[in-house]
């Protein structure tokens, strides 16, 4: 019994230092892997992941075919503030790689580690126990079509492996389809408009033994960008992005977020947003960018607007040929 209650109280814990809220019973939610965003550019625009340039596959796989490139490839790390009473600094790390097969075509894989807690434990009683290092890592592959027209579909599948006290494995997916037009013009300015809808993480609860599951944090993500050529060396984006996660049942949540990008030479890029969530998870949100003969470097940051929230940065780096 002892050890049971023990593994429930390590995974609520931890499910909310890793999602950036120290109310559990508020949130509820756990998996954070899944949920966290790992994009420094979408990140920095009010997590409005519809304006993906890169991580495609952990935001909209289908926006890669609308390149003119053949391969693309990823790394990023995002570093969360420390938790008073927790030691240890939380980090989510990410690679992914991208490969189009034919002008229809393009397949995708990736891999994400999130870990760097020690939680100590405690028996019911309340004497100290040993110390726990919780950690997931997802394998991650996907596929997109384009079906003609803007319209492009794709499907995401994941193998993940969770550590608590005890070990969990499991397998979720995430199905999707975008519509996007480079066709566009505003006030006689060429324009990019992009629209993405998902349901996102759908699997069974991961089993933990002793009674303790955790359950998927399954969404649907909807959103949209556009990005405008104002003048020749100047270009200005918009998009904004909501995600609902209805997973578990009683630990429902719901995120609104927005941001703009200035573009100068399509080089240099700042950005600023804010996304709206639930239970205190609301952020300012900014970042600026770097490109530069196919390599790109982002960096955002995510400032907390309650006590209760947590701030965190992420950097990312990427190369696309």
């Amino acid at each position: 019994m002892a050890k049971k209650m023990n593994l429930k109280h390590i995974l609520l814990i931890a499910g909310a230092v890793l999602l950036g809220a120290v109310q559990v019973d508020a949130q509820g939610q756990n998996l954070s892997i899944f949920t966290a965003n790992p994009d420094a550019r979408t990140a920095a625009m009010g997590n409005a992941s519809a304006a993906a340039e890169g991580l495609y596959l952990y935001n909209n796989p289908s926006a890669f075919l609308t390149t003119d490139k053949k391969l693309t490839s990823d790394v990023a790390a995002s570093l969360y503030a420390k938790e008073t009473g927790i030691d240890g600094t939380f980090g989510l790390y990410t690679a992914t790689v991208g490969y189009r097969l034919a002008a229809r075509h393009a397949a995708f894989a990736g891999f994400r580690y999130a870990g760097g807690l020690k939680l100590k434990g405690f028996d019911l009683l309340g004497n100290p126990t040993k110390d726990y290092l919780p950690y997931d890592w997802t394998i991650d592959l996907g596929y997109a079509y384009q079906m003609g027209k803007g319209f492009a579909a794709y499907a995401i599948g994941s193998v993940i492996f969770s550590h608590l006290s005890k070990n969990a494995t499991g397998g979720a997916f995430t199905l999707g389809a975008s519509y996007q037009n480079r066709a566009v013009s505003i006030a006689d300015k060429p324009a990019h408009l992009v629209l993405d809808a998902k349901v996102g993480t759908i699997g069974p609860r991961l089993d933990y033994g002793n009674g303790s599951k955790a359950s998927m944090p399954t969404h649907v993500a909807v959103g949209g960008a556009l990005s405008v050529d104002v003048a020749d060396r100047h270009q200005v984006g918009t998009a904004l992005s909501t995600r609902y996660f209805f997973q578990p049942s009683d630990s429902k949540v719901f995120m609104l977020g927005g941001g703009l990008e200035y573009t100068y030479n399509k080089s240099v890029a700042l950005r600023a947003g804010y996304e709206y969530g639930d239970h205190q998870l609301s952020h300012f949100t900014m970042g600026a960018g770097i490109q530069c003969h196919g390599f790109r470097l982002n960096a955002g940051y995510l400032l907390k607007t309650t006590d209760q929230g947590s701030n965190y940065c992420t950097i990312g780096l990427g190369y696309d040929f």
